[in-house]
């Protein structure tokens, strides 16, 4: 077995005159050398052809196709154009390989791929036609087919074909995983959206009965009940018994109450916004001088405030 030296560094003891320090010591070790994996460097030479390929294909494609359409276009807005024809169908073979666990979402982007090659290879017979040449259009639109072709042999080469059962065992895993994902995208949104309302029932001095939660750890394999929203409705909240402190908040006063109780009592209006934002330190004062406007119109006790 071959093996290759490499110098490491350690601490070691080191005495002069009584005296020990830790110093660092050179030293060597030998591990084995790994024989060449010859399929590896002829998988990536493979691919490095192929994408040498793709690349001739795409230069090719977009000499032609830009100057087909620079004859009813400006010429750098023909040749921007012209690129899409074959990145088209290049996404969507990156796009069949990222689906390949899952051959129905792999059957989209492969259609569309041989679409929009074939929609390439006619726009590029085309050019090599109107120029005066039929051959150099048919051997032009060759390169795009070869280009697709030795992609399509790599992924098959490279592609892990699954049979019925392991592919339903991965997508209920997928599945499980989608799920939390979305249960978590879901709980934030309710989250932003109670919230809201908490603030404006709080601005308007009315007891909130919304509760904002966090999701539950992922441990919906042991408990499936988690799974399930975990945030508290309304109607849930209302047919539980209320605590000591619900009750004594049902039992405070609105804001509408209070703001004509004080009005029709004489208090100026400004004294009554302070009493109420006094009894009310979340309500907002521009909600309270608004509530404070309506009864006093109500009680037709003077101008705005």
């Amino acid at each position: 077995m071959r093996t290759r030296s490499k110098q490491r560094t350690r601490l070691v003891p080191h005495v002069i005159n009584g005296k020990e320090h830790q110093v660092k010591e050179q030293y060597e070790v030998e591990f084995p050398v790994l024989p060449k994996d010859w399929d590896d460097l002829v998988l990536k030479a493979v691919l490095a052809t192929t994408c040498a390929v793709i690349v001739g294909a795409v230069a090719w494609s977009t000499v032609s196709i830009g100057d087909l359409l620079s004859q009813a276009a400006p010429t750098w807005v023909s040749y921007l154009v012209a690129g899409v024809f074959d990145l088209a169908w290049i996404t969507c073979m990156a796009t069949e390989w990222l689906s390949r666990y899952d051959p129905r979402k792999a059957t989209l982007p492969k259609v569309a791929g041989w679409v929009a090659l074939a929609v390439s290879m006619g726009a590029i017979f085309t050019h090599g036609n109107m120029a005066g040449s039929v051959w150099v259009g048919v051997f032009g639109a060759v390169v795009s087919a070869l280009a697709k072709g030795m992609w399509l042999v790599v992924m098959r080469h490279t592609a892990r074909d699954l049979d019925g059962k392991a592919r339903q065992w991965v997508e209920a895993e997928t599945a499980e995983v989608n799920a939390q994902l979305a249960l978590i995208t879901v709980t934030r949104q309710l989250n932003r959206t109670r919230a809201r309302a908490a603030d404006e029932l709080a601005a308007l001095g009315q007891p909130s009965t919304l509760v904002v939660e966090r999701a539950a750890p992922s441990t919906e394999h042991e408990h499936p009940e988690h799974a399930r929203s975990v945030l508290a409705r309304p109607e849930q909240l209302a047919s539980t018994p209320p605590l000591a402190g619900d009750e004594q908040r049902a039992a405070t006063p609105s804001m509408a109450e209070l703001a004509r109780e004080q009005l029709a009592n004489g208090t100026s209006r400004p004294d009554v916004v302070a009493s109420i934002l006094q009894a009310m330190p979340t309500a907002k004062k521009e909600s309270v001088q608004a509530e404070v406007r309506r009864q006093a119109k109500k009680l037709d006790s003077g101008p705005y405030l």
